[in-house]
């Protein structure tokens, strides 16, 4: 995929992140992989609806997550704005959550990390002592954003997306592990692999991460040359997510999207479709695994069912375009 342009790439990665959050939302939570069976077939290929009492029930086949939702007003934000501006995108979270209740079913479920934020928010803690200890991957998601707009200034990248990924997130792991696969990204859409990639992931990340933890931005060069190994087979490939962990836990979801996304590098659909069909935590990781896998294939190597099937595909676009546009500058 050489010829893909870097605007292509950041596209990629931003669409790929909500096609991977909406493929999910139907069959999310299934840790009894035979009951997911039952449900949804042998192998799931399409957005489909949520079944009846389960999780985002009400929700439409094609329509994003409340994780999604948060996504696409960071990249509101930064289409309004040209760059990314905390206070700004606060103000748009503020309004948001203002929505809510605090419970997991108020709007779309409401997660746990942001279950904390909304306590923290409504007790009158600011945004900088708002994030709690909540180990799951929504700072990851939302800060391909970041990596789409960033890519050019990695450093840069580091820098606003910690900040961005504090004011969820306070835990010192889980805030390097996001930050790690925010860099990964940003290094597929400069159009490197994850090859070898610990050395740039470690000097962009080194400013705001503590020596203690670097160590994390080796794990996408390691399971790289894992997924590149042909004596290493996983089968059926979609267990991959049962060998890393089904659970919500971002040590769990970022070495899956790593190594479908590695495995199956020119296959956009694959790798997404099997981070949907291994159950448990599947949307966050067929997000993660979708801005992976967008960031090396472009926008063009999404299949075109998803993209048309998104229901919030006309909003995500334009500010997907506005976002990436320095990259023809």
């Amino acid at each position: 995929m050489a010829d893909v342009t870097r605007r292509e790439r950041a596209m990629g990665a931003v669409l790929g992140l909500f096609v991977g959050d909406a493929l999910g939302l139907g069959p999310h939570w299934y840790y009894d992989l035979k009951a997911l069976r039952a449900d949804y077939g042998e192998w799931i290929t399409d957005y489909m609806p949520p079944k009846e009492g389960r999780y985002h029930d009400g929700c439409r086949a094609g329509d994003i997550s409340q994780t999604g939702q948060v996504a696409l007003l960071l990249l509101k934000s930064l289409a309004e704005e040209g760059e990314y501006k905390e206070e700004k995108f606060t103000a748009h979270l503020d309004s948001f959550l203002e929505g809510l209740d605090g419970t997991p079913k108020s709007g779309r479920y409401t997660d746990i990390a942001m279950r904390k934020v909304w306590e923290a928010r409504h007790s009158g803690l600011g945004w900088n002592e708002a994030a709690g200890l909540s180990d799951t991957g929504e700072a990851a998601i939302r800060g391909v954003v970041l990596a789409a707009h960033y890519a050019d200034t990695p450093r840069e990248l580091a820098k606003l997306a910690a900040g961005n990924i504090h004011l969820t997130h306070a835990e010192p792991f889980v805030m390097a592990q996001s930050l790690a696969f925010i860099l990964s990204v940003c290094r597929l859409i400069r159009g490197k692999s994850l090859k070898s990639a610990g050395k740039s992931l470690m000097g962009w990340g080194q400013q705001v991460v503590d020596t203690a933890l670097m160590d994390v931005f080796l794990q996408p060069a390691f399971i790289h040359d894992a997924a590149a190994d042909s004596e290493i087979v996983v089968e059926p490939p979609h267990a991959i997510s049962q060998i890393y962990g089904l659970a919500c836990q971002i040590g769990f979801l970022a070495p899956a999207a790593y190594w479908l996304s590695c495995r199956y590098a020119n296959d956009f659909e694959y790798a997404v479709l099997a981070a949907i069909n291994g159950g448990g935590n599947n949307m966050a990781r067929a997000s993660m695994t979708g801005a992976l896998a967008g960031a090396t294939v472009g926008i063009q190597g999404i299949p075109l069912r998803f993209l048309d099937g998104l229901s919030d595909k006309d909003e995500i676009l334009n500010y997907a375009e506005k976002v990436t546009a320095l990259f023809d500058e």
